[in-house]
């Protein structure tokens, strides 16, 4: 009977007899729990009458248009720690009175910020440990209930000061732990921090992260005259460059301004790419450099770097001239095969030297005799390269003169030119902290010498008592040895002469 109770007890308050999604509960007041599941998505057959909905820490990538149609009642949303890398605005719409969405701990580079004003009832936005690099800004949007949001720990660059003010209702705003540039774009923002009476928690943590010479430094305490934008420059090394069909090349593209322009090549065809473009045979680098692999002879021609940023355009051009590689007889190879494939360590990296090593990947001998390998390196951002030609056989090379706390590319070959793969980036320490090591090192190295020492001493002191001991010790045995011997012969003249007498 007991059995029975409790069961009727648990389909009373948990409503399972209602049609709970499998590894959910259900309760009969709205709420349903999902949590740490491993759900792969938000599950089907979701109760209409839902309220308060969980499905935190489970594996959900993405919220889908019809995700939540028919849960009109639901208030309380909890996604936070899942893989959410997009949401869709209508499956927002289709929850017309949530109060509170939790997101933390996604991967959202994107929000659909653009429905919020459409959700009247919402009054707590949570993104914080999420991948956002943008807010609104331009035509702000009007949160209108809106009374907490957390941005905190994203990839946020850039806050316009009005879309925090622009919300009539808002009460906390937390915004720190982002990369912030300090630059002109950043005054409203800086404007509103010393006006606004909406809290900000942790605002000693919102830091300049650019440019160089504001870097961890509280935004808050950066005069707003000090907040500027520098137009862009740019400069392409080399400007004319001549290459053989099948090699590998590389543009560098080398820009300053604030904030960081954003690079674009175009190509003697016309065609525009950036970093972003989905190329594989031309790409443009990370740094803004352009890498052709293979070259072919339809690439010849004028090739312009572009650098754009909010304060301007800036652009510089370079030549390539693409001759045809021809090659007779059975024995000749392209340059892009004739490059032994390495594996390359970089090691006692300090502020301005470092160690290069690397390792042929193949064993035939054909290709292990060919020229002398070639070790070129630059700073990333810089145009100056330089190259060092070493005798056959060697396996290592110390890059000297180096620039402290400075990110470098270093490539080696047998060809003229670099493949892709042969080359592999590095940064130097700071000149403080290496100081620091010599430092320890003089410090560590003194302590052992003085250490060293006094062992030595204390060892020829030892010793030298041990044997001042042992010379006091034969000599006192030799006088004792002495006075004894005296005693004995005293001894027996007087018995001698006691004998005598008696007789």
């Amino acid at each position: 009977m007991w059995l029975c109770v409790a069961f009727a007890l648990s389909v009373m308050f948990s409503g399972r007899g209602l049609g709970c999604p499998d590894k959910c509960i259900c309760w009969r007041d709205g709420h349903v729990n999902c949590v740490d599941q491993r759900l792969q998505g938000v599950p089907l057959g979701l109760p209409a009458a839902t309220v308060n909905l969980d499905l935190s820490w489970n594996s959900i990538a993405g919220i889908p248009a019809r995700t939540f149609e028919n849960l009109t009642q639901l208030r309380y949303l909890y996604l936070q720690g899942n893989e959410i890398s997009h949401i869709s605005g209508d499956a927002l719409l289709a929850i017309p009175s949530i109060q509170e969405l939790w997101l933390s701990e996604n991967q959202l580079q994107d929000f659909p910020w653009a429905v919020l004003p459409r959700l009247p009832s919402l009054l707590r936005l949570d993104l914080q440990n999420n991948r956002l690099a943008h807010v609104p800004s331009g035509d702000l949007p009007t949160f209108p209930a809106l009374t907490w949001i957390n941005l905190a720990y994203n990839e946020i660059t850039s806050i316009e000061g009005g879309f925090l003010a622009s919300q009539p209702a808002l009460e906390t705003a937390a915004v720190h732990n982002n990369p912030f540039s300090c630059n002109c774009s950043l005054q409203s923002f800086r404007e509103w921090l010393d006006t606004t009476k909406v809290s900000v928690p942790n605002n000693a943590d919102i830091v300049c992260d650019t440019p160089r010479h504001l870097k961890g430094r509280n935004v808050m305490a950066v005069p707003i005259g000090a907040l500027t934008c520098r137009p862009p420059t740019v400069s392409v090394y080399p400007t004319n460059i001549n290459v053989l069909s099948g090699h590998t090349t590389v543009m560098l593209c080398n820009t300053t301004g604030d904030p960081d322009p954003e690079v674009e090549w175009i190509l003697p065809m016309g065609a525009v790419i950036s970093a972003a473009s989905k190329t594989r045979r031309i790409r443009v680098l990370d740094d803004g450099s352009l890498l052709l692999s293979p070259v072919r002879q339809t690439d010849a021609g004028t090739y312009t770097c572009i650098a754009t940023n909010q304060e301007g355009r800036a652009n510089a051009t370079a030549t390539m001239n693409v001759t045809r590689a021809d090659c007779a007889g059975p024995n000749c190879r392209s340059i892009a095969s004739d490059t032994v494939p390495v594996r390359i360590f970089v090691t006692s990296v300090t502020s301005n030297s470092a160690l290069i090593q690397w390792f042929p990947l193949v064993d035939e001998p054909d290709l292990l005799t060919l020229d002398t390998y070639r070790v070129l390196y630059y700073r990333v951002g810089e145009s100056l390269q330089q190259t060092a030609v070493l005798k056959h056989g060697a396996s290592l090379y110390r890059m000297k003169n180096l620039k402290p706390s400075s990110r470098y590319s270093v490539c080696v070959t047998q060809s003229l030119l670099p493949q892709g793969d042969h080359c592999v980036e590095f940064r130097t320490e700071d000149a403080e902290l290496t100081h620091t090591y010599i430092t320890i090192g003089y410090t560590l190295g003194s302590v052992v010498l003085l250490l060293l020492i006094a062992t030595v001493v204390y060892c020829y002191m030892r010793c030298y008592r041990r044997k001042r001991r042992d010379v006091f010790q034969r000599s006192m045995n030799a006088v004792n040895m002495s006075n004894n011997h005296a005693t004995i012969q005293r001894a027996e003249n007087g018995t001698a002469i006691h004998m005598n007498g008696h007789g």
